[in-house]
């Protein structure tokens, strides 16, 4: 659990200062280099075994991961791009025919148009980005909790909500989130914490979690999807159980900092 703790900046409100957005970036671009590698690992993989069970699925929750968080550090391309081959991975796993001998070389291609895409990092850029502490157990029960599994994003979203005052904690997976909302007090303001909540979450799924808590924390937390999945169910499921939004990644920074107020209020 990491813990962000409200602060005072001088930039107006719902903007991240320039050099910690750029910072910020350099960061995603280190982390999506070492992406980049695995993809190449995952390709070669493929290329030996394309009808693989474990490398394909491997490969659609990182192309799943790269198309949730390219576009929010302004990597549209790459975000739309994987979105199109996580489409394809999709498919590998009922058709073992489909693309079976090009596999490998598909994301392996991959891997090298969204290495020169990010580009290479600026180390001193990266040094100065900001670091999520860890949390203080003694802290109150905060105003936003993320729950989101892929760092680079999770920290950016931890960031931009310190930026504008709020306390926030962070989990990367929906057993450690659940536990801990389940056993988070309730604030003596009467306050509703707000919880951003990712669906492909390891463990257990962000649908599972919210109706888990639902029913066991009533009324306790609101609830916003921030999610890839833009389909018509999905966001009826999540609507229909009483989510306050459901945001389709990539995520813009100012709009979502922007709606943090109006959920906060409507929760």
């Amino acid at each position: 659990m990491s813990e962000i703790q409200s602060s005072t900046v001088a930039t107006p409100a719902g903007t991240i200062p320039p050099e910690v957005m750029r910072a910020l970036r350099e960061r995603f671009r280190t982390s999506t280099l070492r992406t980049c590698a695995a993809f190449r690992t995952l390709g070669i993989q493929l290329v030996a075994t394309p009808d693989a069970p474990e490398v394909v699925d491997a490969v659609r929750r990182e192309l799943h991961r790269v198309h949730g968080t390219a576009g929010s550090y302004g990597f549209r391309e790459a975000s739309a791009l994987a979105a199109k081959l996580e489409e394809r991975a999709i498919r590998w796993a009922s058709d073992v025919e489909l693309d079976r001998d090009v596999r490998g070389a598909m994301i392996i291609e991959f891997a090298e148009v969204l290495s020169l895409a990010v580009g290479e990092t600026d180390t001193i850029a990266a040094a100065v980005a900001p670091v999520v502490q860890p949390a203080d157990p003694l802290v109150a029960t905060p105003d936003v909790i993320v729950v989101e599994d892929d760092g680079p994003l999770q920290e950016m979203i931890l960031y931009a909500l310190r930026s504008v005052g709020l306390n926030a904690c962070a989990f990367g997976d929906g057993p450690r989130a659940l536990e801990a909302l389940l056993a988070m007090p309730a604030p003596a303001d009467g306050r509703r914490p707000l919880v951003l909540l990712d669906v492909d979450l390891p463990g257990m799924d962000g649908h599972s979690l919210h109706e888990r808590l639902r029913v066991q924390r009533p009324g306790m937390f609101g609830f916003v999807f921030q999610t890839v999945h833009g389909g018509e169910a999905e966001q009826v499921r999540a609507l229909q159980n009483g989510a306050l939004d459901y945001v389709i990644k990539p995520l813009n920074l100012r709009v979502l900092l922007a709606k943090i107020p109006m959920w906060i209020r409507r929760g």
